[in-house]
């Protein structure tokens, strides 16, 4: 299979990461590809080394937004843009390996429509970090997989827990992500909001580590507010009215609640919060109906 994969690089203040992300794209042994970098109005030096690249490879494109969109609407913009049937993700701060393409577009062949692989976890000294939660959780829940295949009951994940690490392991059709609501509302947990819409489609998992994801203080993850966990909780409390089948309003329930423990971890571990105020059920009584 010779198609091409379109690869959406959200890009926002990576200057110091962003380089490294797009020489990844640049090495990869499977050639077909386009990288299309949507720059959400950075303030710093990123957009003149994306700029560098530009001269220098004609499959990298940049599209620039005007004002700071935020990450849906970058996203859903750039979809726009794609002119492949796959897309496949990487956040720039983060690193392909070789083979990642290749690998991916090689389990296309077997009919999937969503494929995912392991990751790396590294920090900013690129010193190797154990994280290994995502085939845990898969082991914890189902069985242990300790091979590439396709995964039968995939909204069970779903249900209890997000198992696939970062956009940056992912590749999927074009069609079907098209489809998704990319509500800004949810933008605090938008890959899990992507994948819970996407769960009852063909999941295909690569055993193999195909992405290093880099994992260090300023990352996006270690950035969300606790406002933003509220404004995902009333966006579900939303999206349950809207929607008439009653086992989809319960799966929302259901990632809402482990969408809030992910982020009680993280913002306990920063001090940002303090643990007594989700001692409590206000969150949930004040916006889930």
């Amino acid at each position: 299979m010779d198609e091409k994969i379109s690869i959406l690089m959200p890009s926002y203040n990576y200057a110091s990461y962003i380089r490294e992300a797009i020489e990844s794209v640049i090495k990869q042994t499977y050639t077909n590809w386009e990288l299309i970098i949507i720059d959400d109005a950075s303030t710093d030096s990123s957009l003149g080394i994306i700029k560098e690249y530009l001269r220098k490879d004609p499959r990298i494109k940049l599209v620039i937004n005007e004002k700071n969109l935020g990450l849906a609407k970058t996203l859903k913009k750039g979809i726009s843009f794609a002119e492949s049937s796959w897309i496949a993700f990487l956040e720039c701060d983060d690193i392909f390996q070789p083979t990642s393409l290749e690998k991916k577009i090689e389990a296309a062949q077997n009919g999937a429509e969503l494929i995912f692989s392991a990751a790396e976890g590294f920090d900013n000294k690129n010193k190797i970090q154990k994280f290994e939660k995502h085939i845990d959780d898969i082991n914890k829940y189902i069985i242990k997989l300790d091979k590439s295949m396709f995964i039968e009951g995939f909204p069970n994940f779903v249900y209890k827990t997000n198992i696939i690490p970062t956009f940056s392991v992912v590749m999927v059709k074009k069609e079907i992500l098209a489809g998704c609501n990319f509500n800004p509302l949810c933008e605090t947990a938008l890959d899990y909001y992507l994948w819970a819409q996407l769960c009852f489609h063909k999941i295909y998992y690569i055993h193999e580590k195909l992405t290093l994801w880099r994992l260090h203080n300023d990352s996006y993850l270690n950035r969300k507010q606790y406002s933003w966990l509220r404004k995902f909780l009333f966006s579900i409390s939303i999206f349950a009215q809207t929607v008439q089948n009653k086992n989809r309003i319960q799966q929302f329930f259901i990632i809402a609640n482990s969408i809030r423990k992910r982020l009680i971890y993280f913002n306990i571990s920063k001090n940002r919060i303090k643990l007594s105020l989700f001692n409590n059920r206000y969150i949930f009584e004040k916006f889930l109906p």
